[in-house]
Formats: C-alpha cells, sequence, structure tokens
C-alpha cells in the first residue's frame, strides 16, 4: 500500500471528489480526517472509511476561517500526532453573471476556494515541515487554464488562483522535502453536476475521449501525487478532464446558460 501510516487532511470529503479521493487514501494504509462544513457527510464519509479497517476523523470546519482551520488542525496533530498529506479539494461556485453577483457572493467564493487553500496549507506547514516533508494537493478546474462554462466569474478566478498559489507555495516550502500541486478536473460525475443521463450522453459528444470524468479518475490522479512516485514533481498541475479542455463553447452558449440558471433561481453557494 502506498500511503502505509501516513495521515492525511481532506477537504471537503463528504462528498464527490472529496470522499472518493479520503476512501482510495484509505485503500491505500492512509488514516483520514473527514473535513466538511456538513457534518453528516464527514461522518458518513468517516464510517465507510473504519469499515476498511483505517483510523477515521470527521472533524466539521468552514474552510474560508482561519480560526476553524487552525483549530481542525490543531486536533489532528494533538490526537494523531501530525500531518503528511493535504488535500484541499473544499469548493463552492454559483450561476451568476458579473451584473448579477452581489459582494458577499463574490468574496464567499473566493473565501472557500482560495482562502481555504492559503489556510489549510498554513496551517499544516510546521507539521509538515517537522516530519520531514509532506504532500500537499489543491483541487483546482479546468476553469483554472481558461474560463468556467458551468459557474461564475468569481469561481474562474478562484481557481485560477490556486495554480498561482500553488506553484509559489511550492518553491518556498520545496527545500522541506514538501511537495505542492494542483489537479484541474473538467466536468465530473458527482451530485453538484445535476445532469440527467440523457444530459451526460450529450456531453460526452463533445469530448475527445468520449466519456466524463467520475470522482474515481480524481482520486486516482491524486493518489500519484501523494506517493512518492511523484517524488520530483512539484508547482504543476494535472488535468483530468478527458480532453474537454480542447473544447470551446460559443459565447451566446454560455450566457444562455447563465441567465437560465439565474431565472431558475440556482443557489448561490
Amino acid at each position: 500500500m502506498r500511503l502505509e501510516n501516513k495521515i492525511a487532511i481532506v477537504t471537503g470529503a463528504g462528498q464527490g471528489m472529496g470522499e472518493a479521493i479520503a476512501l482510495t487514501f484509505a485503500r491505500e494504509g492512509a488514516e483520514v480526517v473527514v473535513n466538511d462544513i456538513n457534518l453528516a457527510n464527514a461522518e458518513k464519509t468517516a464510517e465507510e472509511i473504519k469499515s476498511l479497517g483505517k483510523r477515521a476523523l470527521a472533524i466539521q470546519a468552514d474552510v474560508s476561517s482561519w480560526a476553524e482551520v487552525n483549530g481542525m488542525v490543531e486536533r489532528v496533530i494533538r490526537e494523531w500526532g501530525g500531518v503528511d498529506i493535504l488535500v484541499h479539494n473544499a469548493g463552492i461556485g454559483n450561476p451568476r453573471m458579473v451584473e448579477d453577483m452581489t459582494e458577499k457572493e463574490w468574496h464567499h467564493v473566493l473565501g472557500v476556494n482560495l482562502d481555504g487553500a492559503f489556510f489549510c496549507s498554513k496551517a499544516v506547514l510546521g507539521s509538515m515541515k517537522g516530519r520531514g516533508g509532506g504532500k500537499i494537493v489543491f483541487i483546482a478546474s479546468m476553469a483554472a487554464r481558461s474560463m468556467s462554462i458551468a459557474a461564475c466569474a468569481a469561481y474562474t478566478s478562484s481557481k485560477a488562483g490556486i495554480l498561482g498559489f500553488a506553484r509559489h507555495l511550492a518553491f518556498e516550502v520545496g527545500p522541506y522535502k514538501i511537495n505542492v500541486n494542483a489537479i484541474c478536473p473538467g466536468g465530473t460525475l458527482t451530485p453538484k453536476l445535476r445532469a440527467t443521463p440523457e444530459q451526460v450522453e450529450k456531453m460526452k459528444e463533445n469530448i475527445p475521449l468520449r466519456d466524463v470524468s467520475t470522482a474515481q479518475d480524481v482520486a486516482n490522479a491524486v493518489l500519484f501525487l501523494v506517493s512518492d512516485e511523484s517524488r520530483m514533481i512539484t508547482g504543476t498541475a494535472i488535468d483530468v478532464d478527458a480532453g474537454q479542455s480542447l473544447v470551446h463553447q460559443p459565447w451566446e452558449t454560455y450566457v444562455k446558460r447563465r441567465k437560465d440558471a439565474f431565472a431558475r433561481g440556482e443557489p448561490a453557494y
């Protein structure tokens, strides 16, 4: 097993990609701290990990709050001894056009996605240095390299910021044997996709590999980045998008999707 005796924190691990990452780590031998804003979801994932014979700790914490993130990491260090792996997966967006977005909505997205990356990293660095190294992976997005066709400008901005932060942090902490990388998923089959089976089949027609990535596909890429196999990889990002980034959407389609979503009252989560 590639992660035997490693202690990992995965944010946003109550469902979707975060859940798949946490379970994949457990199957590879890691003890996993399952963070989520929804405690019931975190506990569900933690129970699945325990059923695999590994320790799990469900912690409810808002990653946009330094106090809550720091408290979470301090608890992990106190109870489990330290942190070897951090995956910042928690992320949100909303369907607002810039002219419709409020200041609160803008800052909420930036807070969870980008501030969360900063707070979680800052909180674990001391432990990783003391343990002789570590692995940090941020879940960014295909939007980080171009733009989101499903979410807002705040989402695109925050995910692009994550790639810049990953590069800079990798430079700072490299001498301490801490690898920092990112994953850029495209459209992925998770509960947030909100697509019918018919819509998924339609999506496949416009994807070069003629398939849609799953949460496990993303988890597999993350596993590689936190394993010893990636020891010489840092400050970079891996696309897991089945080639979606090679395809562009017409402007008219983008605007119609945003206006329709706004008219339906989709939440600014």
